[in-house]
């Protein structure tokens, strides 16, 4: 039989290939996280699914051996990457055994498959092949692994999302250090996961309908899967080595939510450590550390800074942060100093957030904004 390989064959083993690359490299890295080897796992997942795509593609399901490959790996797929959002965000993270009844699925579905493959080995003919089986109701299980797959992609997509939601909150509340990621990387995965699951969705429910168009279809699906698999490997090997400050599973339930009055002078010792001592011009300044100085709980100090000023604590210090930029730039320390050197003075400790935040804060670059001053005074 010949094979050929058409275009959208190229795209998904470039996909594959790329998985299995950033795979190798994530599960080999020195620190050897929890997080990056449930992000591997979760990419092979990926990876190995698009076999399937390929032995139907290349013709190859005919072929003796590769027909009804045992493939289960679908339900597997989203507890791995419920448990890398987990273990990348949760400090005190730890794999336990009842933690294995998410995989249950997975278990079942797989061994089926390598029953039904066993089966059918016994003889080389499709046509048996494919009674055989029939006689374990094969298409039908695999009908329902489907939908099973889009629920249980929905519902570790809900809570997976929201922690992510929790840790941003969190690290909203209780640090200002720019090095902290607010993880963009993994909110734009989970836009692509809901469109990959939205057009699974979609397919599932066109499919008794547009039987003509099955197959273009569900190529265009895979071709999310595969853009999937690119991104996934590529930005979580670039964050491989991400570190949540302080995160855990206790801080995470201890969300502050203090109610009542501003205390007042919490706000006047606030004033104080702004204006006089400039504390935001330490890097790493975090709530619990300026609560200390300010001898007040952490609770009292977010809930001041919350009604006083209308902003949560890291939006409170970048505000800060810019300003000083911005006064400090006016004065003409760029005489004396780089932009880094300057930025890093008023307290930002990397170059790229450092520009993100002072182009949201003021909707121009630190270049712009000094090129448009003459033109206003």
């Amino acid at each position: 039989m010949r094979i050929t390989l058409s275009f959208f064959d190229l795209l998904i083993i470039m996909g594959m290939v790329t998985g299995v690359i950033c795979s190798i490299l994530l599960l080999t890295k020195s620190d050897k996280r929890k997080s990056n080897k449930f992000l591997a796992l979760g990419i092979l997942g990926f990876v190995w699914l698009n076999t399937k795509t390929l032995l139907l593609s290349l013709n190859l399901w005919e072929i003796h051996g590769f027909g009804f490959f045992p493939n289960g790996v679908e339900l597997a797929i989203p507890p791995l990457f419920y448990f890398y959002i987990i273990s990348l965000l949760r400090s005190d993270f730890k794999f336990t055994s009842k933690d294995w009844l998410h995989f249950l699925p997975f278990f079942l579905s797989q061994t089926f498959a390598v029953v039904v493959y066993v089966a059918i080995m016994q003889t080389p003919v499709l046509s048996e092949k494919e009674l055989i089986a029939n006689s374990f109701y094969f298409n039908e299980v695999k009908h329902l692994e489907d939908y099973l797959m889009v629920v249980s992609g929905i519902i570790y997509f809900y809570f997976g999302y929201r922690r992510v939601l929790d840790y941003s909150t969190w690290l909203a509340k209780h640090t200002s250090d720019s090095r902290f990621s607010e993880l963009r990387f993994l909110k734009i995965g989970a836009l692509w996961i809901f469109l990959s699951l939205s057009y699974t969705i979609i397919n599932l429910i066109l499919n008794p309908f547009l039987v003509g168009s099955h197959d273009y279809r569900w190529q265009f699906g895979h071709l999310i899967t595969a853009t999937l698999v690119y991104y996934l490997g590529l930005v979580g090997y670039k964050n491989s080595d991400f570190i949540p400050e302080g995160f855990s599973h206790q801080t995470r339930r201890k969300m502050d939510k203090a109610n009542g009055s501003v205390d007042l002078e919490t706000i006047a010792r606030l004033d104080r450590a702004v204006k006089v001592d400039k504390v935001f011009l330490n890097p790493q300044l975090s709530l619990q550390e300026l609560a200390k100085m300010l001898a007040v709980s952490e609770a009292t100090l977010s809930h001041a800074i919350n009604a006083h000023h209308r902003k949560n604590f890291r939006s409170f210090i970048k505000e800060l942060r810019v300003r000083e930029v911005k006064r400090r730039l006016l004065k003409g320390d760029l005489d004396r100093l780089s932009l880094l050197g300057l930025a890093r003075e008023c307290g930002f400790n990397s170059e790229a957030s450092f520009y993100r935040i002072f182009k949201a804060e003021t909707g121009l670059t630190p270049r712009q904004f000094l090129a448009k001053q003459p033109q206003q005074q």
